[in-house]
Protein backbone atom coordinates (compact mmCIF):
# COMPACT_ATOMS: atom_id res chain seq x y z
CA UNK A 1 0.00 0.00 0.00
CA UNK A 2 1.97 3.44 -1.03
CA UNK A 3 1.31 6.67 1.15
CA UNK A 4 0.78 9.94 0.28
CA UNK A 5 3.66 11.71 0.33
CA UNK A 6 4.61 14.46 2.74
CA UNK A 7 5.39 17.62 1.68
CA UNK A 8 8.84 19.43 2.06
CA UNK A 9 7.38 21.89 4.43
CA UNK A 10 5.79 18.77 6.41
CA UNK A 11 2.22 19.76 6.57
CA UNK A 12 -0.38 18.23 4.84
CA UNK A 13 -1.18 19.59 1.23
CA UNK A 14 -3.48 22.93 1.55
CA UNK A 15 -5.96 20.79 -0.91
CA UNK A 16 -7.32 18.26 2.42
CA UNK A 17 -7.15 21.19 4.89
CA UNK A 18 -9.95 23.18 2.58
CA UNK A 19 -11.56 19.42 2.37
CA UNK A 20 -11.52 18.92 5.74
CA UNK A 21 -12.63 22.68 6.62
CA UNK A 22 -15.76 22.19 4.33
CA UNK A 23 -16.48 19.23 6.26
CA UNK A 24 -16.28 20.31 9.32
CA UNK A 25 -18.79 23.71 8.21
CA UNK A 26 -21.37 21.45 6.11
CA UNK A 27 -21.37 19.31 9.62
CA UNK A 28 -22.19 22.42 11.54
CA UNK A 29 -24.69 23.81 9.33
CA UNK A 30 -26.65 19.83 9.25
CA UNK A 31 -26.82 20.39 13.15
CA UNK A 32 -27.68 24.17 12.63
CA UNK A 33 -30.56 22.93 10.65
CA UNK A 34 -31.55 19.97 12.50
CA UNK A 35 -31.36 21.99 15.59
CA UNK A 36 -33.13 24.76 14.87
CA UNK A 37 -36.91 23.95 14.64
CA UNK A 38 -36.51 21.87 18.32
CA UNK A 39 -34.70 24.58 19.86
CA UNK A 40 -37.83 27.00 18.83
CA UNK A 41 -40.06 24.59 19.83
CA UNK A 42 -38.58 24.50 23.08
CA UNK A 43 -38.87 28.62 23.14
CA UNK A 44 -42.76 28.36 22.32
CA UNK A 45 -43.58 26.10 24.85
CA UNK A 46 -41.18 28.08 27.56
CA UNK A 47 -43.25 31.47 26.85
CA UNK A 48 -46.30 29.45 26.66
CA UNK A 49 -45.74 27.65 30.25
CA UNK A 50 -44.54 31.20 31.38
CA UNK A 51 -48.27 32.54 30.35
CA UNK A 52 -50.00 29.68 31.49
CA UNK A 53 -48.87 30.12 35.05
CA UNK A 54 -49.07 33.93 35.52
CA UNK A 55 -53.33 33.21 34.03
CA UNK A 56 -53.82 30.70 36.46
CA UNK A 57 -52.52 32.55 39.13
CA UNK A 58 -53.95 36.11 38.16
CA UNK A 59 -57.84 34.08 37.68
CA UNK A 60 -57.44 32.74 41.11
CA UNK A 61 -57.03 36.10 42.89
CA UNK A 62 -59.19 37.82 40.89
CA UNK A 63 -61.81 34.70 41.34
CA UNK A 64 -61.01 35.18 45.07
CA UNK A 65 -61.68 38.69 45.35
CA UNK A 66 -65.13 38.36 43.24
CA UNK A 67 -66.22 35.83 45.86
CA UNK A 68 -65.20 38.06 48.88
CA UNK A 69 -66.39 41.66 47.40
CA UNK A 70 -69.45 39.92 45.97
CA UNK A 71 -68.35 41.16 41.97
CA UNK A 72 -65.22 41.71 40.44
CA UNK A 73 -62.95 44.76 40.53
CA UNK A 74 -63.29 47.88 38.87
CA UNK A 75 -60.81 48.04 35.89
CA UNK A 76 -59.86 50.88 33.25
CA UNK A 77 -58.25 47.76 30.60
CA UNK A 78 -54.83 49.80 30.78
CA UNK A 79 -52.21 47.43 29.81
CA UNK A 80 -50.14 46.84 33.05
CA UNK A 81 -52.33 48.86 35.21
CA UNK A 82 -52.85 46.54 38.64
CA UNK A 83 -56.71 45.95 39.07
CA UNK A 84 -57.83 48.08 41.71
CA UNK A 85 -57.87 45.92 45.47
CA UNK A 86 -55.54 43.63 44.45
CA UNK A 87 -52.24 45.10 45.32
CA UNK A 88 -51.88 42.34 48.20
CA UNK A 89 -53.35 39.60 46.32
CA UNK A 90 -50.99 39.59 42.99
CA UNK A 91 -47.27 39.29 41.94
CA UNK A 92 -47.29 42.74 41.16
CA UNK A 93 -44.08 42.51 39.23
CA UNK A 94 -45.45 40.05 37.05
CA UNK A 95 -48.62 41.68 36.29
CA UNK A 96 -46.80 44.77 34.84
CA UNK A 97 -43.86 43.72 33.43
CA UNK A 98 -44.18 42.34 29.19
CA UNK A 99 -45.29 39.34 29.30
CA UNK A 100 -43.46 36.52 27.45
CA UNK A 101 -45.02 36.69 24.72
CA UNK A 102 -45.22 40.22 24.86
CA UNK A 103 -47.73 43.33 25.62
CA UNK A 104 -49.12 43.80 28.84
CA UNK A 105 -51.44 41.54 31.29
CA UNK A 106 -55.12 44.14 31.17
CA UNK A 107 -57.84 43.86 33.62
CA UNK A 108 -60.75 44.30 31.28
CA UNK A 109 -63.91 43.69 32.82
CA UNK A 110 -67.46 44.30 30.89
CA UNK A 111 -65.20 44.15 27.87
CA UNK A 112 -66.33 43.54 24.07
CA UNK A 113 -64.54 41.90 22.29
CA UNK A 114 -64.94 40.59 18.36
CA UNK A 115 -68.44 41.53 19.22
CA UNK A 116 -69.20 39.06 22.32
CA UNK A 117 -69.31 40.88 25.36
CA UNK A 118 -67.77 39.25 28.89
CA UNK A 119 -68.51 40.16 32.31
CA UNK A 120 -64.51 39.61 33.51
CA UNK A 121 -61.54 39.11 31.04
CA UNK A 122 -57.66 39.04 31.32
CA UNK A 123 -56.64 40.38 28.11
CA UNK A 124 -53.18 40.65 27.18
CA UNK A 125 -52.40 44.20 25.02
CA UNK A 126 -50.30 45.65 23.08
CA UNK A 127 -48.28 48.95 24.25
CA UNK A 128 -46.60 51.51 23.55
CA UNK A 129 -43.45 49.58 24.56
CA UNK A 130 -44.36 46.25 23.65
CA UNK A 131 -46.63 44.43 21.16
CA UNK A 132 -48.13 41.26 21.98
CA UNK A 133 -47.74 37.91 19.44
CA UNK A 134 -49.28 37.66 16.42
CA UNK A 135 -47.03 34.54 16.07
CA UNK A 136 -50.40 31.77 15.29
CA UNK A 137 -47.84 29.02 16.29
CA UNK A 138 -47.21 30.49 19.69
CA UNK A 139 -50.77 31.54 20.58
CA UNK A 140 -51.95 28.14 19.38
CA UNK A 141 -49.87 26.30 21.92
CA UNK A 142 -50.78 28.69 25.05
CA UNK A 143 -54.49 28.19 24.26
CA UNK A 144 -53.94 24.23 23.97
CA UNK A 145 -52.23 24.40 28.02
CA UNK A 146 -55.05 26.32 28.93
CA UNK A 147 -58.20 25.46 27.01
CA UNK A 148 -59.20 23.56 23.79
CA UNK A 149 -56.51 24.63 21.12
CA UNK A 150 -59.05 27.09 19.26
CA UNK A 151 -58.51 30.61 19.35
CA UNK A 152 -62.11 30.82 18.63
CA UNK A 153 -63.57 29.53 21.08
CA UNK A 154 -63.30 28.28 24.63
CA UNK A 155 -61.15 30.47 27.31
CA UNK A 156 -58.96 31.58 25.20
CA UNK A 157 -60.06 33.49 22.36
CA UNK A 158 -58.38 36.37 20.05
CA UNK A 159 -59.87 39.56 20.94
CA UNK A 160 -59.73 43.07 19.76
CA UNK A 161 -56.67 43.46 17.08
CA UNK A 162 -55.97 39.81 17.60
CA UNK A 163 -55.07 40.00 20.98
CA UNK A 164 -55.59 37.20 23.34
CA UNK A 165 -58.15 37.24 25.62
CA UNK A 166 -58.29 34.88 29.14
CA UNK A 167 -62.27 34.77 29.56
CA UNK A 168 -62.75 34.51 33.56
CA UNK A 169 -66.75 35.12 32.83
CA UNK A 170 -69.43 35.53 29.73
Amino acid sequence: MASRPIPPSGRPASGSISIRVSLVVFLLGALSALGGPAFQRSRIAARSAAVEADLRAFAAALQTYAQEKGDWPPGDSTPGALPFGLETRLDAAAWRRPTPIGGRYTWSPNTVQQGERYRAAIVIASDATTAVSTDPVQLTDLDRRLDDGRLDAGKLRLGFRNQPVYVLEH
